[in-house]
């Protein structure tokens, strides 16, 4: 089978900057190119040439130096004029289907989406209209799946889920020798250390994460917040809402470590520099993976009952979910029971470690689509 993936045009692919969907798109179209030949579409960077090929020469990624969805596409679209594929994704850019199917009017178009940002976007009557013009949507998450479907009853039978993966091989438990020098190396040795990963904005919630730690700390006065990520991906400068945070802890006397912006390649190790981790979204969110890595870390996870999050998290199994999401006091509560109790922390530590092996693997991810894919050539 030969398959067009067009990725999103703000970021590029490897994900050298980060972005949850460049991870996905890099993990999928790897073991997709294993027994399938691939074109990969995708922003370019300077550190990367115009065109990789990889695997042998069964996946070719090409890299746009373009901005701006439009243009993107209209340049992605000249660039494989004359071409033939089997099938055609599209990854989270639902405005890009109507421009790929009046170029390639008879190829069997996936559209793949992540979130509920995008479609959100668009009039009913517009995304009905996008939806018309593929043949097949897959989804992050069975929680994404069901609320497209709910949302658009007439193309309901488009719909199937493709839930993301983990690599549990790097993101994986360490010892404690490890994490004592890793803790050290980062100057948050001796504390209990609350972990936080993601884009630093006002969705994901740290301004309440912030205020549950301040709460947990007149009880447990050794207590730190470590927060890994910026604003967007490869930005080093101070947004207002980091500036907003800073404040707010500073004002509530919760010690707090920034990290800033860390290169994808350094992540995994840094899961280690928490005690527990904690996902304080305060919107739905498709999948949100960084709960997944933290849990194939080993790491106890409590996050957000919201969205995808509850399809990925066992309450009291393999990790904790908070229902008053709004609430400090919730997240405090719940953070405490993981403090006072090693042997509870360590049971969701292993239950969440075992959950992410057997059910999140980027093997099951891709044997998934392909299902996908064959339905959508038998329907052709």
């Amino acid at each position: 089978m030969r398959i067009l993936v067009i990725a999103p045009e703000q970021l590029p692919v490897p994900p050298i900057k980060g972005g949850s969907v460049e991870t996905v798109i890099y993990e999928i179209v790897r073991r997709l190119s294993l027994h399938h030949q691939v074109v990969l579409i995708s922003r370019s960077h300077p550190s990367l040439p115009s065109v990789s090929r990889l695997q042998g020469g069964r996946l070719t990624i090409i890299r746009l130096p373009v901005s701006g969805r439009y243009a993107f596409i209209q340049a992605a679209l000249r660039r494989v004029k004359g071409s033939r594929f089997n099938l055609i994704q599209i990854e989270n850019r639902p405005t890009f289907v109507p421009h790929v199917r009046k170029a390639f009017p008879h190829t069997p178009i996936m559209l793949q989406l992540h979130s509920l940002t995008f479609m959100s976007m668009l009039s009913k009557e517009r995304a009905s209209s996008i939806l018309r013009q593929t043949n097949g949507i897959t989804s992050v998450s069975s929680f994404l799946t069901a609320v497209m479907k709910s949302r658009f009853p007439a193309h309901a039978h488009k719909f199937s889920t493709a839930r993301l993966g983990v690599d549990t091989v790097k993101f994986r438990p360490r010892s404690p020798a490890f994490k004592q020098q890793l803790r050290a190396r980062w100057g948050v040795s001796g504390t209990y250390n609350i972990l936080f990963v993601g884009r630093v904005v006002y969705g994901k919630g740290l301004h309440t994460l912030i205020k549950a730690v301040a709460l947990l700390k007149r009880r447990y006065a050794n207590v730190r917040l470590i927060v890994i990520g910026s604003s967007w991906p490869g930005v080093a400068a101070q947004s207002p809402y980091i500036r907003r945070v800073r404040l707010l802890s500073q004002t509530l006397g919760v010690p707090i470590r920034f990290t800033g912006y860390i290169r994808p390649t350094r992540i995994a190790e840094l899961y280690h520099l928490g005690d527990v981790f904690v996902c304080p979204s305060q919107y739905r969110e498709g999948f949100a993976m960084v709960n997944t890595e933290a849990m194939a870390s080993g790491i106890p996870v409590i996050a957000s009952r919201r969205g995808g999050i509850t399809q990925i998290i066992e309450h009291g199994k393999s990790g904790l979910l908070v229902s008053a999401f709004t609430s400090p006091v919730a997240f405090a509560k719940h953070m405490m029971a993981v403090k006072a109790s090693s042997s509870f922390a360590g049971r969701l530590s292993i239950g969440g470690r075992r959950r992410a092996v057997e059910k999140y693997s980027w093997a099951h991810t891709v044997q998934a689509l392909l299902r996908h894919y064959q339905r959508l050539s038998v329907r052709k």
